[in-house]
C-alpha cells in the first residue's frame, strides 16, 4: 500500500495507558529512569502514566514532578505484598510468597493511605511474611482514595485461578469489591 493509498488515522487519542512500570527506583524489576519514561509516555502521546514500584514510594516526588512539567498525568502507585488470604487465621505459619496487589493514587486521601500503607509494611511488617507486608485489614482500614488492581498472577486472585480454586477466587473478588466499592 502506498503512503497515499493509507488511510488517514482519524483519531490521535491513545489507545492504551500503561498503569504498571518498574522504575529504577524498583529494585531489580526496573531499570527506566524517570526522565526516560517521561520522555516515551509523551513521545507516544500519553496523557498519563502509572509508575508502580514494588514495595517502595522513593520515586514518586521525582515522577509526579518531571511529568508535570512535561504535560503527562503522573499516576502514583505501588505494587505492594499482602498476606494471603488463607494465613489471616494462621499467624503462627511463616509464608515465603505473599500475595501482590497494585494500588493506584486517585487523590490526595488516597497518596495519604498508600504512604501508610508503604510505610506500615516496612516499620511493622507482618510475622508471617518475608517481605515487607500489609494485611488485608490495614487495606480496609487504608482503602480510600486508592484503586486496587488485582496484580495478575502474583495475586491473590491471579494465584486461586491457577491453583483451579475458583469459588475461593470469587471469595477474594468479593472482598475487594466490598473494600473498594
Amino acid at each position: 500500500m502506498t503512503d497515499s493509498a493509507m488511510p488517514e488515522q482519524q483519531d490521535t487519542k491513545p489507545q492504551f495507558i500503561h498503569l504498571r512500570v518498574h522504575s529504577a527506583y524498583s529494585l531489580a524489576e526496573g531499570a527506566i529512569k524517570i526522565k526516560d519514561l517521561v520522555s516515551i509516555t509523551k513521545k507516544l502521546n500519553m496523557p498519563a502514566v502509572a509508575v508502580t514500584d514494588t514495595g517502595n514510594l522513593y520515586g514518586a516526588v521525582e515522577f509526579s514532578l518531571t511529568a508535570a512539567k512535561e504535560g503527562i498525568q503522573p499516576i502514583i502507585g505501588c505494587q505492594m505484598w499482602i498476606e494471603r488470604p488463607e494465613q489471616i487465621d494462621q499467624k503462627n505459619k511463616k509464608s515465603e510468597h505473599p500475595d501482590q496487589i497494585v494500588l493506584l493514587v486517585q487523590d490526595e486521601v488516597g497518596y495519604q493511605n498508600l504512604i501508610k500503607l508503604s510505610s506500615k509494611a516496612f516499620v511493622t511488617p507482618l510475622e508471617h511474611c518475608d517481605k515487607p507486608s500489609i494485611s488485608w485489614q490495614d487495606l480496609e482500614t487504608h482503602h480510600q482514595g486508592l484503586i486496587c488492581l488485582t496484580a495478575g498472577i502474583k495475586g491473590a486472585l491471579g494465584r486461586k485461578l491457577l491453583e483451579n480454586q475458583p469459588n475461593e477466587a470469587e471469595k477474594i473478588l468479593k472482598n475487594l469489591k466490598k473494600i473498594f466499592a
